[in-house]
């Protein structure tokens, strides 16, 4: 591989703003010079990212994201080799949640309201749509008759944290068709449809099933070969068992293999191999924290661990190409955003974006199709991230654009990751966010503590989410976030220690944090 060299910086790419879709001045304000941390202004610190979300196009040709417009996140698309953007949707009322690619040239999209009062974020419809904003179809009620979405649209409007269309994968053939799991033959449990995104055509590809599904897993010629059943609740002082289904094609008959969850620990299938025959799980059987295991579907048990970490569950998150028809790794969240390469070419790669981008956090996202442009994300504590793109063939490297150049990474808090421990034992994961060119010392503190609490709250920058320790530090204030007992992702023991400890060693465990500092 040519080795990663620096290149000159390219300016913001010019956006073509389409006459229907006006941008407002929040898009284009100028950037502000201050000289302390305290001469920020609040509403500078949580100003909506210029672009956030970017995702390659399968082929490597173009980009998506999501950028404010009429003061609403809305799609649009860069075209980097033509020099050329267009803006795809033109929400004023609501907001472009997630989005992916179905093809090249079209996306699915989820929409929601980023303003609700109440600060939740409730789902209000599912779209697909061209990448020049044509041919949209409403997929929030994909199988509704129209008269049924009449009476519907008449007495209720739809909201909810899900849609009824849940994609499972792009058909790889330029249709626009997706894999989906959809809520049509039953409203307690999915089936598998073949959709066609642009007539609504459909196809059942799950006409036998195995009962209550959970969850579905397809393999690589996009056949549901994996089921997971809820069964129905024996004892009220248990939770419900699952148990886990495979067929062996389209036509064979299903077969209960095991059950992926008890007392000893659970399993959960995430996908299948180019080979169709190794599937791959994620299992906390005899661990304390969830590893990435192969599953010998024959033998019916956990075969070669793939991969652990000393701090954090793996539960997914796997990074396959179809151009080598491979797995080439694992993403995670733990101090820091990372991944973990069995790709030999990748881990190089990574070796390289990482020279050229030091004392940042590189996230690389390959095209899935096509390994010549390489999407990164780079970001670090003090650095509110940008997006780059590098050009393998030609080994250059150029910035796409800043996510917050309104914030200057000179005055921003160091954010450090910190374990400390509890009366009892107990070690807590935390980070510690300190002033700008304060020793540390006698300083006010504000502790953040995150909700549900059976979440996991903070999971390394959090520059996309919510800055909140970076304006508080600004303002003079040290500022502790912790995972206390009860937050998940840190292994059974973290998580069910919690149990009939609300408002008891959990709260301790906030208020030891508070005296470790």
């Amino acid at each position: 591989m040519t080795p990663i060299r620096s290149a000159p910086i390219l300016g913001l790419l010019i956006f073509v703003v389409l006459p229907a879709v006006a941008q407002t001045s929040e898009s284009v304000k100028p950037t502000p010079r201050f000289t302390s941390p305290a001469d920020i202004p609040v509403e500078t610190f949580f100003r909506r990212a210029q672009y956030s979300k970017m995702s390659i196009s399968p082929d490597g040709s173009k980009l998506a994201a999501l950028r404010p417009i009429n003061g609403r996140e809305n799609l649009v698309i860069i075209d980097f080799q033509a020099g050329k953007s267009n803006i795809v949707t033109g929400y004023k009322d609501l907001d472009v949640h997630d989005f992916e690619w179905l093809s090249n040239d079209r996306l699915y999209f989820r929409v929601a309201d980023f303003a609700e009062a109440s600060g939740e974020i409730y789902l209000r419809g599912a779209y697909a749509i061209d990448i020049d904003g044509k041919n949209a179809r409403d997929l929030t009620y994909p199988l509704e008759r129209s008269a049924d979405r009449r009476a519907r649209q008449n007495s209720v409007y739809f909201q909810g944290t899900s849609t009824s269309f849940q994609v499972l994968s792009r058909t790889f053939d330029g249709s626009g068709d997706s894999i989906a799991q959809i809520f049509g033959r039953s409203q307690s449990y999915a089936d598998v449809y073949r959709f066609n995104t642009r007539t609504g055509e459909y196809k059942l590809l799950t006409p036998q099933t195995p009962g209550n599904i959970v969850r579905w897993v397809l393999d690589r010629d996009l056949v549901p070969r994996i089921a997971v059943r809820l069964e129905e609740r024996t004892d009220p002082n248990k939770p419900r068992r699952q148990t886990l289904w495979h067929r062996s094609n389209a036509d064979a008959p299903w077969e209960m293999i095991g059950e992926p969850s008890g007392d000893q620990g659970s399993i959960q299938p995430i996908a299948f191999d180019y080979d169709n025959k190794t599937l791959y799980v994620s299992s906390n059987i005899g661990l304390d924290r969830r590893a990435i295991f192969k599953y010998d579907i024959a033998a019916r048990k956990l075969g070669e661990k793939l991969l652990q970490h000393p701090m954090i569950d793996l539960t997914g998150s796997l990074i396959f190409s179809r151009e080598k028809k491979a797995l080439m790794g694992v993403r995670y969240n733990a101090a820091m955003p990372d991944a973990t390469w069995f790709d030999a070419d990748q881990s190089r790669l990574q070796d390289g974006i990482d020279k050229a981008l030091p004392n940042n956090t590189n996230n690389v996202m390959v095209a899935d199709e096509s390994g010549r442009y390489v999407l990164i994300y780079s970001a670090s504590d003090t650095n509110p991230g940008g997006y780059y793109l590098y050009d393998r063939e030609k080994s250059k490297l150029q910035e796409i654009s800043k996510s917050r150049d309104w914030l200057p990474p000179a005055l921003m808090s160091k954010r450090t990751f910190i374990r400390y421990k509890t009366r009892d034992g107990m070690e807590i994961p935390a980070w510690v966010t300190t002033p700008i060119n304060s020793d540390g010392k006698n300083l006010p503190l504000v502790v953040n503590i995150h909700g549900g609490p059976w979440v996991r709250g903070y999971s390394g920058i959090q520059w996309g989410r919510s800055p909140v320790a970076q304006f508080l530090a600004s303002r003079g204030y040290a500022v502790l976030e912790p995972e206390p007992r009860g937050s998940t992702g840190f292994g059974k023991k973290h998580y069910t220690t919690s149990f009939k400890q609300w408002g008891l060693k959990m709260q301790d465990d906030i208020t030891d944090g508070a005296n470790a500092l």
